[in-house]
């Protein structure tokens, strides 16, 4: 589907740090509480000082290293966040450069531009929406700041959390947001706005540095060549460590041996491309490493209790995928 402001835009999804809602729901109170106060706070449960979204959307994009956007008329309001590469975002008369881990608040008006890092690829995940109405106690919208270099914990975990909503609604941009997903957005854009010093618990799991340096390297096999087969001694020599170390990690961190997860990320990504595309199963078992559909299909029922066709047309009715059997900031990042 084309959507404003992004055609032509490779569109891809990484649920890569993305938390339960009632850890963000927690994290919203208790920052409310923390910043405006008890007073401000009930005040701003009143309707008619909220946030209301006229639409919500987004995704994730991949540029190639030196790639650029032309200047653009930007006709919402967008958040990106960057999660790889460095990013020369101009806006006006002015240019910022963003690393990894900042994050840009484009307004409606603005004429823009991006240049993305010259030495890497550089990914970043956006979110576009339109507001009609404002709380009362914000400043004007010309009055906010484009770019922070080092947002606070809780704007990440915010931003993350509401791609997560948008991925599981696929009727946006078509139909507005509710009052929920309205209510992540407000408190997004105030934490935005109101930086404070204390320091939020990060929401990332603390996993052995060999379980990282492991899941990193499989990951990018994935990505780089599905097809292309690895072995434990491979996977440990990534991670720099023994098979047996690495396998005892990984028991206790993420439940699943090396090999198992390595299986499990590519069936994972087979659940996202049939739920996201309109690949055919023979095509998604292709882009998951499954020469054969059949052995692919095999192995898709025995790890999620349907075969894939079944998840497909379950879709239609209503019935939503299966849960996905590795930790949520375990998965593959998705492409087609």
């Amino acid at each position: 589907m084309d959507v404003p402001g992004h055609q032509g835009r490779e569109v891809m999804r990484d649920s890569n740090d993305l938390w339960s809602i009632n850890i963000v729901q927690t994290a919203i109170v208790a920052y409310r509480f923390k910043w405006h106060g008890y007073v401000q706070y009930s005040h701003m449960i009143d309707a008619e000082k909220r946030l209301k979204l006229s639409y919500l959307y987004g995704g994730e994009v991949l540029y190639q290293p030196g790639e650029a956007l032309k200047t653009r008329l930007l006709t919402d309001y967008e958040f990106v966040y960057l999660i790889n590469g460095d990013i020369s975002y101009g806006v006006g008369n002015e240019t910022y450069l963003v690393p990894a881990g900042g994050m840009i608040l484009g307004r409606p008006g603005c004429m823009e531009k991006y240049r993305w890092d010259t030495t890497q690829r550089t990914r970043h995940a956006y979110c576009h929406f339109a507001i009609q109405e404002i709380p009362n106690d914000w400043p004007a919208p010309k009055d906010w700041p484009f770019v922070s270099e080092a947002p606070d914990q809780l704007a990440v975990s915010l931003f993350l959390h509401i791609m997560r909503r948008i991925y599981d609604h696929s009727d946006w941009p078509a139909t507005a947001p509710g009052k929920r997903d309205c209510l992540l957005v407000e408190t997004l854009i105030d934490t935005f706005l109101k930086p404070h010093d204390e320091e939020y618990r990060s929401f990332e799991r603390d996993r052995p540095e060999p379980v990282r340096r492991a899941l990193k390297w499989l990951r990018q096999r994935i990505d780089d060549d599905p097809r292309q087969e690895f072995s434990l001694a491979d996977i440990a020599k990534a991670a720099g460590c023994t098979p047996k170390h690495l396998c005892r990690v990984f028991a206790t961190s993420v439940g699943y041996s090396p090999a198992q997860t390595g299986s499990l990320l590519r069936l994972q990504l087979a659940t996202t491309l049939l739920t996201r595309s309109n690949l055919s199963v023979k095509e998604i078992a292709n882009k998951c490493g499954f020469a054969d559909p059949l052995y692919f299909s095999r192995r898709y029922k025995e790890t999620f209790g349907r075969p894939p066709s079944a998840v497909r047309s379950d879709l239609a009715k209503g019935i939503p995928p299966p849960a996905a059997p590795l930790p949520i900031d375990i998965t593959p990042r998705v492409r087609w």
